[in-house]
């Protein structure tokens, strides 16, 4: 009793109270702005990858706000998000920041990112958390602590090391996508049914539509366009497949055992000379193909929107702007059966006779459709360029 006495005495029951309860309400209410912001960042990313239309902050602060409101005790607390692309963040009503944006490695970017800062309110207004002990144990000093948290979550392309050395180009990649809104998948039925595709932000799938891609080069050696994908027709827009190799025509970089090349946004690989006029030239390229249509396993290739040629010109440079996921179904014969034809395992290759005669006399085709990927990660790391061609990675970065 006595110790206790002079504990009251000297106010250190008071100012132990004071630490303990105190402060622990402080830390239990930055868990819960913590948890807002977690989930407010990943949320609004994720609408931003459905749809970079809607990825603004009239359509985002209010998803912000919810979130973090969703994740207090007493259903109250405000956020504020700042995007990458914002000429300047706002006023911050916390000091409390997020770690510095990662710096990228050479050839890579930040990708495009937002940040959600989430503070306190209370029933009257503030935004300080008002003292249960602290108060009477400063003599009245003390009014209250603001509290915060701030989360960031990125998205982009994915920085590439290697692709398959099959170049498609942007205009079958606009026609086969309807220009980025419908992609396709082998599963898409059930991942529909289960909602997986949706909560992870991704439109919902169907589980056919191949179409054919025709080659490139070959048809243009022969002095023949390949149909325009443009409507009204435009036969400057280049189109089709082309198995590519390294730029230097005199000493070029040949796909590796895996028919895959070391390709990033930018770069001006050319094509095997005529095209490779078999699958892609080599053993080894005929070999992945025939793996990729047999694992029904999509793969990213690169895409292209220019190429430099001259009229007959054996090995133009095609400039890369991207990379998209290509679900491979088959391929056809070309230049009197130099391939054996694959029937379609989608569509089962019942295509009008115009596309057979392009596909098995004229050119060539590989059978396939575009898919979309949306893959989070730990510590990610962005290509370059403006548009992600469906394959977006995900991750956390403060």
């Amino acid at each position: 009793m006595i110790i206790v006495a002079l504990f009251l005495s000297n106010a250190v029951i008071i100012g132990m109270a004071a630490i303990v309860i105190d402060v622990g309400l402080a830390w239990q209410e930055r868990e819960q702005l913590i948890s807002g912001a977690d989930a407010a960042s990943m949320k609004i990313a994720l609408n931003c990858v459905a749809d970079p239309a809607k990825c603004t902050h009239a359509l985002q602060d209010p998803v912000a706000v919810t979130y973090a409101r969703k994740n207090a005790k007493d259903d109250a607390a405000d956020a504020q998000i700042c995007f990458s692309f914002d000429a300047s963040c706002p006023a911050w009503k916390t000091a409390k920041s997020c770690p510095a944006v990662p710096a990228p490695a050479a050839g890579e970017t930040v990708g495009t990112w937002v940040e959600v800062r989430t503070t306190t309110v209370t029933a009257s207004g503030t935004t300080f958390l008002p003292p249960a002990f602290a108060k009477a144990a400063t003599g009245g000093q003390f009014t209250g602590k603001s509290v915060g948290a701030c989360a960031r979550v990125a998205w982009g392309p994915p920085a590439i090391k290697k692709v398959l050395a099959l170049g498609v180009s942007l205009c079958d990649w606009k026609r086969m996508t309807g220009n980025g809104t419908t992609f396709y998948g082998p599963l898409g039925s059930v991942l529909n049914s289960i909602g997986l595709l949706p909560m992870l932000g991704l439109p919902s799938v169907g589980t056919g539509g191949d179409s054919p891609i025709a080659a490139a080069l070959p048809a243009a050696v022969l002095g023949m366009p390949l149909p325009s994908c443009t409507t009204p027709v435009n036969l400057t827009v280049p189109r089709g497949y082309i198995w590519l190799q390294g730029p230097d025509i005199l000493n070029p970089t040949m796909p590796d055992a895996n028919c895959e090349l070391d390709l990033k946004v930018g770069d001006e690989p050319r094509s095997f000379v005529l095209g490779g006029l078999t699958v892609g030239g080599t053993n080894r390229c005929g070999a992945r193909l025939q793996a990729l249509i047999a694992s029904k396993q999509p793969v990213l290739v690169p895409i292209f929107d220019k190429i430099e040629q001259t009229l007959l010109s054996v090995a133009p440079k095609y400039h890369i702007i991207g990379f998209a996921p290509l679900q491979i179904t088959g391929f056809s014969g070309l230049l009197g059966g130099l391939l054996g034809s694959v029937t379609s395992i989608v569509t089962g290759n019942l295509f009008d006779a115009v596309t057979k005669a392009l596909c098995d006399v004229l050119s060539g085709c590989i059978y396939g459709y575009f898919t979309k990927t949306l893959v989070p990660t730990y510590q990610p790391h962005f290509g370059t360029g403006s548009n992600v061609y469906g394959a977006t990675i995900i991750g956390r970065t403060g």
